[in-house]
Parts: C-alpha cells; structure tokens; sequence
C-alpha cells in the first residue's frame, strides 16, 4: 500500500514523510486522489463537508470515501443531498454519491493537536464507530469493520443518530458543565 496525504499546513506533511508515515504529499484538489481505494477526511465536519463535491467528482468506482468528524448528521445529510438521496456502495455509475460510505469516528486522541501528539498505537483498543447509511451494502461494511479491526481498534456499527447522542452525553455534555464549573469558579473568586 502506499499512503498518499494532504494537510493545509506543509510541515505537517513534510515531517510525515521524513519519519515514513506518509509516502506521497498531495495538494488539496489533487487529481491522484483518483488513485485512493480509501479517502479518509480528517478535518472539521465543516470543511470535511465542503469536500464531499471534489472527492465526488474524481474518487474511482469502489473507493470508500470516510470521515472522521466528531458528529454525523451533518455529514449524513450532505451525502444525501449530493447523492440526489441515494447512498450506496456499487460502483459509480451515474454521478450520484453511491461510493460514500461508512462514516466513522475513532474514540481516540487527547486535547493535544497535530501530528508530534500522534502515536502509533493512537486507535488501539479505541472504539471506531462505524454510521452507514441505509443503503450502504454489508460486504462494504463488513470490509470496513476488518480495516477497523486490522488497526486494533474496537468497531462498532450504529446509525448516525445513535452515534451522535452518545457522543453527546459522553463527550460534548461533559466538556460543556466542565467548561461552566470553571466560568462559575472565575466568577465567584474574590
């Protein structure tokens, strides 16, 4: 396999390269993605979603275009809309969005950012949650469970609204009453 990357910030990519990790440094809109088997977006849901129209365009029939942002309706939406509401995981035939498949979110990571806080065992023993829609075919997401799984994470399959409660209560709730304790605490310190 060959691991092909862009990153807005240079450095990023350069320094990936020097230690071996990445192997070909893309541009944002580079045609060589149409060489991908997998299209992995690890941006914010946002940018992710502003995307979807290029990767649409030049990904080749079969190619799982994923993300790995931290919420999923959003994403899920975009993709109907951009697949004229078909999502599925043949080949593309008509231009519609049929090879966006299982949309994901690795349970892993810390506060820290950018690429001297990555590990190689970042995603080991994490949970990898795993959205398809419902017309995405289970071979495909039977092959990507054992890419999830070849990682050493923990996969697990759920829709798009169940995954994103349950980052809500686990995740998004606790950082906001954290954040709220210590706005309260800097309020009230005399």
């Amino acid at each position: 396999y060959k691991l092909m990357a862009y990153c807005r910030t240079k450095a990023t990519i350069e320094e990936a390269i020097q230690e071996g990790v990445i192997d070909i440094a893309l541009e944002e809109r580079d045609d060589r993605f149409a060489d991908c088997d997998y299209i992995f977006l690890c941006a914010p849901v946002s940018t992710n979603i502003s995307y979807l129209p290029f990767v649409k365009g030049i990904a080749k029939p079969g190619c799982i275009i994923t993300d790995v942002g931290s919420v999923k309706g959003e994403i899920h939406q975009a993709v109907e809309t951009l697949g004229n509401g078909v999502v599925r995981c043949r080949p593309l035939l008509t231009g519609e969005l049929q090879h966006l498949v299982p949309v994901l979110h690795p349970m892993a990571g810390s506060e820290k950012t950018g690429y001297s806080s990555a590990t190689d065992y970042l995603l080991e023993n994490a949970y990898y949650m795993i959205t398809p829609g419902p017309d995405v075919e289970i071979a495909t997401v039977s092959a990507f469970v054992d890419l999830v799984q070849s990682l050493k994470a923990i996969p697990m399959v759920l829709t798009y609204e169940e995954h994103d409660y349950i980052t809500a209560g686990v995740s998004h709730l606790p950082h906001i009453v954290a954040a709220t304790l210590v706005n309260a605490l800097a309020s009230l310190d005399t």
